[in-house]
């Protein structure tokens, strides 16, 4: 083993995945853990105490942790450590690398979950040595990264990439639109792993074929499982959520003239499902030829993302520390 070690964490709406990884990239060790049950209580107390516990696993010393990468959902100041917004989360101006810092006593640093995806597809994964990328990650809802000249493009408020407010229906315009879950925006409120589940429950509910409590428990898995078993409503629920998600990505890739698109998240598993009409879409309406693929890294884009933020940083602050 190497004497050298990062802590990474992907801090999902859904789940939080922690790893240890080697600093060749090596990982170590992995736990998971259900968000929502740690939100009111304290997801970085819950993080900490399965790192320690990680770390304890390896015999690997907690001097020899160089740093921790986080990252998050909503709109994120990566070098004020500040996340703005993030209601799956209850966040809001949330001093997230101040108070991580603090609970894992090593320097941390942090950014968006989708730009970690994004960084992750760039420097192991699917998009490796890309230097114009534009990853559309659709999970619990949906958000894009997007590398432009080999750098991270943030926006004037470091909120580029809130692709989940996009509108794909000019009726959303009028005034008509209601979310499905406060925060959310008209894409993420049609496709994303909440917005197929709840349509499918919405649907199944005015039947009354199916109760509430085995309603509630369904989620965007069994929705695409059912789909491929022949039911028909999961079926269309699904076209309808691809197409709207479709027409974002074509509009998005004529915008930018990316080099690659990655397709991400954990619903992008069931890419069998979307992957060939996102390209026939883009054939059709996008005058550039531009490459779709999955992930590289499946799900776990984010955590290596995550990674490969520390190696960046410790690499400029040796560069820095060398200058002075």
């Amino acid at each position: 083993m190497g004497d050298k070690y990062y802590l990474t964490t992907d801090i999902g709406g859904t789940n939080v995945e922690a790893a240890l990884f080697e600093a060749d990239g090596t990982m170590l060790a992995n736990r998971e853990f259900p968000t929502q049950e740690f939100v009111d209580s304290g997801v970085l107390i819950e993080l900490a105490k399965q790192a320690k516990e990680m770390a304890e696993e390896k015999n690997v010393s907690w001097k020899d942790i160089v740093s921790a990468g986080i990252v998050a959902p909503g709109v994120i100041d990566p070098d004020k450590g500040v996340v703005f917004h993030a209601p799956n989360l209850k966040w809001k101006d949330y001093e997230l690398k101040k108070e991580a810092e603090e609970m894992l006593g090593v320097p941390v640093h942090i950014d968006n979950d989708v730009n970690g995806g994004l960084l992750g597809e760039v420097y192991y994964g699917a998009a490796k040595g890309k230097k114009n990328v534009l990853l559309f990650m659709i999970g619990t809802s949906i958000g894009a990264g997007l590398l432009i000249n080999g750098e991270i493009y943030r926006g004037a408020h470091w909120a580029s990439g809130e692709v989940g407010h996009m509108i794909s229906d000019p009726e959303a315009a009028t005034g008509s639109f209601i979310p499905i879950k406060d925060g959310y925006g008209f894409l993420s409120s049609k496709m994303g792993g909440v917005a197929i589940a709840h349509h499918y429950r919405e649907a199944k509910r005015l039947d009354g074929e199916v109760s509430g409590e085995e309603l509630n428990r369904l989620k965007a898995s069994d929705v695409f499982q059912f789909a491929e078993e022949g039911d028909k409503l999961a079926q269309g629920i699904i076209r309808e959520g691809i197409l709207h998600m479709g027409m974002a990505i074509v509009n998005a890739a004529a915008l930018i003239n990316p080099e690659t698109i990655v397709i991400g998240g954990g619903v992008a598993q069931s890419g069998n499902w979307f992957l060939g009409k996102i390209k026939s879409m883009l054939e059709e309406f996008v005058p550039c030829p531009t490459e779709v693929v999955l992930a590289g890294l499946k799900d776990q884009s984010p955590l290596y993302g995550a990674l490969a933020l520390c190696q960046l940083m410790d690499k400029e602050e040796k560069v820095q520390a060398g200058n002075g």
